[in-house]
Formats: structure tokens, C-alpha cells, sequence
């Protein structure tokens, strides 16, 4: 069921979910030195140059609920990866903080797929960097389903 979830978010990003060198060929698209985190996020760990706001939600809405909350967000900047361990829990805290303050319109303590819409769309912003690189957000059942979907 996990792997069928998987598919489907890789389908509505709208490209390959290539996750990663995994050695399947995938060519990660080319992006300018200046270009958002958003746009390296995706190239880097997803190989894709192309996406929407509701795809990019979707596709890091890791428990499917229709909310960002508060591990997603640390998932998709990074933080749960052991490349960022030497991260304090303090400044994580500060990182979620930071994103809710973006993002979370109705002061709920989560981000639902409407108010991301609106600040990428209609507000016409993007995600900070908060240097913690691209993002890495996949523990190893979810690499290595996604090494297998894309072969």
C-alpha cells in the first residue's frame, strides 16, 4: 500500500521521483546557481524541473493527512536525515517555527494544502533556504521503494 502511495504522489509531481543517485539512469535537470530552494529540492532529490504548488505539497505531505505538521517539515528540509544529526534540536525547533510563520494563516500549528497554495501562488513567495542543503527526507524503506519504483 505504502509503494501504491508512492506512485501515485510521483504521478502528480509530474515527473520521474528519482530520489537521489540511485543509478537508474535519471539525468537531474540543470539549475541556475540562482534558482529557489524549492527549484534545487526538486531537481536534486526528485530530478524533476517542473512542478506546481499543490504537487510539491502533496508530494511532501509524507502521511498523506493534507497537513504539513511539524516532522514533515523537518523531513522535507532534511532534518530527520543523519547528514544533518549535528543539527541542535533547538534549531530545529526555530526552522519549524520559522516555516509555520510563512505559511500556517489560520495559527493551527499546521499547514494545510490551501494555505500553501496561496503563499507559493498568490503571494508568489517560496520556501527559504535555511541551510540544511537540498533536503533529504527518506528513511531507508521509503529510498529503497522509490529506487524500485523508478526501475
Amino acid at each position: 500500500m505504502r509503494l501504491f502511495g508512492v506512485a501515485v504522489l510521483a504521478g502528480i509531481a509530474g515527473g520521474a521521483l528519482a530520489h537521489g543517485d540511485h543509478g537508474s539512469g535519471s539525468q537531474k535537470p540543470v539549475v541556475d546557481e540562482n534558482a529557489s530552494w524549492m527549484e534545487k529540492h526538486m531537481a536534486e532529490e526528485h530530478h524533476a524541473s517542473g512542478f506546481d504548488a499543490a504537487s510539491f505539497f502533496a508530494l511532501h505531505d509524507f502521511d498523506a493527512d493534507g497537513f504539513w505538521e511539524a516532522e514533515e517539515i523537518l523531513r522535507t528540509y532534511g532534518l530527520m536525515d543523519e547528514s544533518n544529526k549535528h543539527v541542535t534540536d533547538e534549531r530545529k525547533a526555530e526552522i519549524v517555527r520559522d516555516i509555520l510563520s510563512l505559511l500556517d494563516s489560520d495559527h493551527d500549528g499546521r499547514v494545510n494544502r490551501d494555505e500553501f497554495v496561496h503563499f507559493i501562488e498568490v503571494e508568489a513567495k517560496t520556501l527559504p533556504d535555511m541551510g540544511t542543503g537540498p533536503g533529504h527526507h527518506g528513511d531507508d524503506e521509503y529510498e529503497y521503494e522509490i529506487h524500485h519504483w523508478e526501475k
